[in-house]
């Protein structure tokens, strides 16, 4: 990725502490051939009882973050997104 990419840099947002795993919610921003891209996301770690991290996982949407910013793919996706779409009107709790 840091070879393919270019300046990318992960921003952290938000951190959650909960005994031994934690959240952490980033933005990561890159350029490849020079067009800027942004993807939010978050990450979830396990720490053993030294503290390391042994397991990590990160959830982002991978759809809706990057492959609808693609130019052949994102117009098909935003298309298909639109017309799956479920509107709220008329539903009540």
């Amino acid at each position: 990725m840091f070879n393919v990419l270019e300046q990318p840099v992960f921003i952290l947002r938000e951190q959650l502490l909960d005994g031994s795993q934690a959240f952490l919610t980033w933005d990561f921003r890159f350029r490849r051939r020079g067009k800027a891209y942004l993807l939010h996301g978050g990450s979830h770690l396990r720490f053993d009882s030294r503290g390391k991290v042994v397991a990590h996982r990160d959830y982002w949407d991978s759809a809706e973050e990057l492959l609808h910013k693609l130019p052949l793919i994102g117009p098909p996706l935003r298309l298909l997104r639109r017309l799956l779409s479920v509107h709220d009107e008329g539903w009540r709790a």
